[in-house]
């Protein structure tokens, strides 16, 4: 399952989303919200270049893309995956974040499973440092409770989409590797939980878009 863009695919997207007429700086700050704004959900897949077609995509593909396409401009990048629990979605201890109040059939599918995930993201380097950035939740989303950066400026760490991030991995540039070795290192179980609520949650996210 590929998850690099060739040489020619990254030429195609930056040239369809007219991309090379932009100042660097503002590529970096165009690129984060053409990326961030491919509604999410799941596709059954982490290939960027699936994510593209399909315009639709989750935190691997997504970030994966935005990798890539980062990568083709000239600015280096390393894959970071962090620990995350879908539950935390609901409760958030400060006011940096919103709740997502999700209905009651996906509540019900934390009562008999901690339902945990590993969440990809990106660090870039700009300014002489690394910057944190996370193009997982589109902009809509936000009317639901989601975390969503609208007005980055490029040059300065955002908070990632999902609270409760107490593990982090720096994987350099085997992000999609590490994902499907931690994946793969889950209790039995855990993982058909996962991809069942992740499932749910598309469904739920992509009936609300049909109906706004």
């Amino acid at each position: 399952m590929a998850m690099t863009l060739t040489k020619e695919q990254r030429k195609e997207i930056l040239k369809e989303w007219k991309i090379n007429t932009l100042s660097k700086d503002k590529q970096i700050v165009a690129l984060y919200e053409k990326v961030r704004d491919i509604p999410f959900g799941s596709i059954g897949s982490r290939d960027p270049y699936k994510v593209y077609q399909a315009n639709k995509g989750t935190c691997s593909g997504k970030n994966f893309l935005i990798k890539e396409l980062f990568n083709e401009i000239g600015i280096e990048t390393k894959d970071m995956i962090c620990l995350q629990r879908w539950k935390d979605l609901t409760w958030y201890p400060d006011d940096e974040y919103n709740v997502v109040e999700l209905p009651d059939h996906l509540m019900k599918l934390f009562e008999n499973n901690e339902i945990v995930d590993f969440h990809n993201y990106v660090k870039i380097y700009v300014d002489d440092k690394w910057v944190q950035l996370d193009v997982t939740i589109d902009a809509p989303l936000k009317a639901l409770g989601f975390h969503v950066v609208e007005n980055w400026d490029g040059k300065s760490d955002m908070p990632l989409c999902f609270v409760g991030t107490h593990k982090v991995w720096d994987c350099g540039d085997e992000g999609h590797l590490k994902k499907i070795e931690f994946t793969d290192m889950m209790p039995d179980g855990i993982e058909d939980a996962r991809k069942y609520f992740l499932k749910s949650l598309t469904s739920w996210i992509d009936e609300w878009r049909a109906n706004q």
